[in-house]
């Protein structure tokens, strides 16, 4: 991919009207907006510091969600 100097591109604005200047910078805008921040990453271990749950009820959880695997979809 070719890289575009800023220098560049502010020659080839320069010389467009005003109604497409006003659409690149829309476009300018509309990218910058499309651009996703990052995540932030979760410790887990901070997580489960802050936990509520104790042991008795993690292992209900679990064993509800082994049981929920074993289900066998109806196929059609």
């Amino acid at each position: 991919m070719n890289s575009v100097s800023s220098e560049a591109i502010i020659r080839k604005f320069e010389i467009l009207p005003e109604n497409a200047k006003r659409e690149v910078a829309d476009f300018i805008d509309f990218l910058a907006q499309r651009k996703k921040p990052k995540k932030k990453k979760i410790d887990k271990r901070k997580l489960l510091e802050v936990s509520c749950w104790d042991d008795d009820a993690i292992k209900a959880i679990e064993e509800a969600g082994k049981e929920i695997n074993k289900w066998k979809p109806e196929t059609f």
